[in-house]
């Protein structure tokens, strides 16, 4: 891979985790769930993917506080599935 196509690589993946940070601090939790999971399923092992897997959990987590369970266990099979298609 040459150096430009890493750069473009880090450029996306930066690109999306700032999108999907900007939708989970406007409480936009479903879209930032979905950018999260491209992140996952696109770049697996990535510092990028790692993370996005960290803040998935929180959003289950807030999901769960909120009493929204069926939505918190919806992320969290969501995320079980990235990581059976990505191993």
């Amino acid at each position: 891979m040459t150096n430009t196509a890493i750069g473009a690589n880090s450029a996306t993946r930066g690109f999306l985790m700032r999108m999907g940070n900007a939708w989970f601090e406007q409480g936009e939790l479903r879209q930032a769930l979905d950018v999260y999971l491209k992140v996952i399923e696109e770049y697996p092992g990535s510092e990028e993917s790692i993370t996005a897997q960290a803040v998935l959990l929180t959003i289950a987590l807030r999901y769960e506080q909120e009493g929204l369970l069926r939505l918190s266990l919806d992320v969290l099979e969501r995320l079980e599935q990235t990581q059976t298609t990505t191993a």
